[in-house]
């Protein structure tokens, strides 16, 4: 009920009553709506109580095919095909940290979309080259004033953690040139950044060096409140004392268990409480899961799964989200094609076209979604959940373009299964 009256609202406010005397009523109205809202979060209330503001282009989707929602009329930055993109489920925002790197972009800065407005915001300039230093203890670190991370690929290796209200980075910029120039900066950290602040903090904030994590995957486990990563074993972010809000924290390598090289999305399962690694640099259409143990720091177990229905191609580096209402991941793999060599190995030519695929964990099927084709997307680790609206949120775009936005409403209903 609260969700219906605050949409009302919501859509009565940006139609034609603005500048009528019923415009002061439906601004009454509005924030009463807001006190509505806020008390049934503080009472116990769903997520979807903090959805004041809609937009009303996204709760009206035609299901099953992307829809373009934005696309900026001037360009000021691109998407980064090595850069990750995590949900803030405090703002209802996206959050895309990371950079092409190889001498060619320097992008260390946070891009803000906020599907309300539909408009992108940029936290603060990126840093200069000249600035690219090492810190008093070796570490690795840029700008001037503010700290900043070096431009990085991250992959899958962001994730937004709500208890720290921020952005948790599991990456490393092995890639970026800059490195061989500064021998000085030995030490690679990961990095936490705080959206209340504004502000990078390198994790671990104890004396523990950072794992290596350049390829890495990483989610937030919302049943046991810690964050995730995945490179050559599983970690966990986990305090000094043994609890996961401790002001020092360290990586703590949980399960030595390792299926993947690199490429690989890693996305938490909310309804199962585990997570599902889609992808791989080897090209592939198996689904690993794994269930974390019962508590934080405690080693949990791998499952491989070869899921049934609709022939899924094997791919790598493509986005995946999982939709928390119907308890199923959409996909979007690129099509890819193989060439058999001599030598009796294959070769992977690069997709020119994506498909995009619901995956069933209950049933262990995939569906493909045949009205909802897309361009080549490339190495693409964009696409979030927005529980707000009920969508699926896609982030395309090549090196020289501005990014654009998709949204896609999934109804299941009618759908062979």
């Amino acid at each position: 009920m609260t969700q219906a009256l605050l949409c009302f609202a919501l859509l009565l406010a940006r139609t034609g009553f603005r500048g009528s005397p019923m415009h002061a009523v439906i601004d009454a109205v509005r924030q009463a709506c807001r006190v509505v809202a806020w008390a049934a979060l503080a009472f116990g209330g769903s997520a979807q109580a903090q959805a004041v503001d809609l937009n009303p282009a996204l709760l009206d989707l035609a299901p099953n095919r992307w829809t373009r929602l934005h696309t900026p009329a001037v360009e000021e930055w691109s998407r980064q095909a090595h850069a990750g993109m995590a949900y803030d489920s405090k703002r209802g925002t996206l959050l895309i940290f990371g950079s092409n790197t190889h001498g060619l972009d320097w992008d260390n800065t946070v891009h803000e979309f906020d599907p309300v407005t539909a408009r992108w915001v940029t936290h603060y300039p990126e840093a200069p080259q000249a600035s690219y230093r090492a810190d008093d203890k070796e570490r690795a670190i840029a700008g001037g004033q503010r700290r900043l991370p070096w431009a990085m690929h991250t992959f899958a290796g962001v994730a937004y953690d709500p208890q720290r209200d921020g952005l948790i980075v599991a990456a490393r910029p092995e890639h970026n040139p800059i490195g061989k120039k500064t021998p000085a900066a030995k030490i690679h950290p990961s990095w936490f950044y705080s959206q209340t602040r504004r502000e990078w903090q390198m994790l671990p904030d104890s004396d523990q060096a950072a794992p290596k994590f350049f390829g890495a995957a990483a989610a937030y486990d919302e049943r046991r409140r810690v964050a995730v990563a995945y490179r050559w074993g599983i970690w966990e972010l986990l305090s000094q004392g043994g609890t996961t809000n401790s002001p020092e924290t360290a990586w703590v390598k949980v399960s030595r268990e390792n299926h993947h090289q690199m490429h690989h999305n890693m996305v938490y399962d909310s309804r199962r409480g585990n997570f599902a690694v889609f992808g791989d640099y080897r090209n592939t259409n198996d689904v690993w899961i794994y269930m974390p143990g019962a508590r934080p720091g405690e080693e949990g177990h791998w499952e491989k799964r070869s899921p049934d229905g609709d022939a899924c191609p094997r791919a790598q580096h493509f986005p995946v989200a999982f939709d928390r209402e119907q308890g199923v991941f959409l996909l979007v793999p690129g099509n890819t094609e193989f060439e058999l060599l001599p030598n009796g190995r294959e070769r992977a030519r690069r997709p020119k076209s994506n498909s995009t695929f619901v995956y069933d964990p209950d049933a262990n099927r995939y569906l493909r979604l045949p009205g909802a084709d897309m361009p080549a997307l490339g190495m693409n680790f964009m696409m979030a959940y927005d529980p707000r609206h009920k969508v699926f949120l896609l982030v395309s775009g090549g090196p020289s373009e501005a990014p654009t936005v998709w949204a896609l409403k999934l109804d299941l209903t009618g759908l062979k299964r």
